[in-house]
C-alpha cells in the first residue's frame, strides 16, 4: 500500500509539472524598456514584442529619423531592416524538452540570434538565458509579469491606453 501512495504522489507531481511548466511561460512579460508576449501562434511558440518604452528614434540617436518608429536596423537580412521592431517575434525553434523551454532568441538591438533557454523562477519572474555554444557563455535577462503592475510597466501600458494596471478598472 505504501508503494501505491508513493507512485500516486510521483504521478501527480509529474503530471502537474509537465502540464504546468509548459503553460507557465505564456503571457505578457516586461523588462525596463519593453513588453513582450509569449504565446503559441499557428502551432509555433513565439515571443512577440508588443510595447517599447521608447518606440521612436530620438533626435540624439538619429536626427534624420526623429519621431519614426524603431526599425529592425541591425538585422543581418537587408530585406528585414525596414520592419518595425514592435511586432517582431524574437523566438524561433522553441520547444519544451528535457524539462526546459529551449530554442533561439533574436535580439533586435544587435541583430544577433542566440541559443536560449527560459523558465519561471520561484519568484514568478521569467528568466531567459541567451548564449553562444553552451549556456556557460551567455547572459540571463529577467522579466516581470505585466500583472505585477510595477511603475515602469504601468508607464508603458498607460502610453498605450491599456488600463490593466489602473485600480479603477480592476
Amino acid at each position: 500500500m505504501k508503494y501505491f501512495w508513493f507512485g500516486a504522489f510521483i504521478l501527480t507531481l509529474s503530471s502537474i509539472s509537465a502540464a504546468g511548466e509548459r503553460i507557465e511561460v505564456m503571457g505578457l512579460w516586461a523588462s525596463d524598456g519593453s513588453i513582450f508576449e509569449v504565446l503559441e501562434q499557428d502551432g509555433e511558440f513565439v515571443g512577440i514584442i508588443r510595447i517599447l518604452k521608447d518606440p521612436a528614434y530620438t533626435k540624439d540617436e538619429a536626427p534624420s529619423r526623429e519621431g519614426e518608429l524603431r526599425k529592425d536596423d541591425e538585422n543581418p537580412d537587408p530585406a528585414l531592416r525596414n520592419r518595425p521592431v514592435i511586432g517582431i517575434s524574437m523566438f524561433s525553434e522553441y520547444e519544451y524538452k528535457n524539462a526546459l523551454w529551449q530554442g533561439k532568441i533574436y535580439d533586435p538591438e544587435t541583430g544577433n540570434t542566440y541559443q536560449s533557454r527560459m523558465e519561471v523562477n520561484s519568484e514568478g519572474q521569467l528568466k531567459i538565458r541567451g548564449y553562444v555554444g553552451i549556456p556557460l557563455f551567455g547572459r540571463t535577462a529577467t522579466f516581470s509579469s505585466v500583472d505585477t503592475c510595477e511603475p515602469h510597466i504601468v508607464e508603458m501600458l498607460t502610453r498605450l491606453g491599456d488600463a490593466r494596471c489602473d485600480p479603477v478598472s480592476e
